[in-house]
């Protein structure tokens, strides 16, 4: 009679391992979705800075690319419409303009003339689909400032 008899402890042993693996996996799984929010936002936020000539000089290399471009608006260019909150107009860095299409609430300061930076995507069609639109401002501004500024 050679019947095996169980060592004591073991089948603890066993379930011990068995969760020390499951919190292992577990804390791998969390380690690599945290690294991948820290990459994705990084990329996000790490959109080059370009002219309207720069962007155009780089053809089909910058298609579908999430880019900030900036430029003059061009005031014949303006089309505004209000009840489906689309603005298209066109920016300029002198000899270059760039045809933009922009979904949302249109800006205050929005005019002809005034510095805009556009941030969204290039597509092959040669217009510049924006997701976000700021305005600098304006150097009349800045001289009104400084003006009352000083004694």
């Amino acid at each position: 009679m050679t019947d095996s008899i169980p060592v004591a402890g073991t089948k603890q042993r066993g379930k011990s391992a068995n969760k020390q693996t499951k919190f292992v996996v577990g804390g791998l799984i969390v380690v690599l979705v945290i690294g991948y929010l820290i990459f994705t936002s990084i990329q996000g936020s790490t959109a080059p800075y370009l002219t309207v000539t720069e962007l155009q000089s780089k053809g089909s290399s910058i298609y579908e690319r999430n880019v900030r471009v900036t430029g003059m608006i061009q005031g014949e260019s303006i089309d505004w419409n209000a009840q489906d909150l689309l603005l298209k107009f066109e920016i300029a860095d002198g000899g270059s303009r760039l045809p933009v299409v922009y979904k949302g609430l249109r800006p205050d300061m929005f005019q002809d003339g005034a510095q805009a930076v556009v941030e969204g995507r290039y597509t092959e069609g040669g217009t510049f689909e924006a997701h976000n639109l700021v305005l600098k401002c304006p150097s009349k501004y800045e001289e009104a400032a400084t003006a009352t500024a000083q004694p």
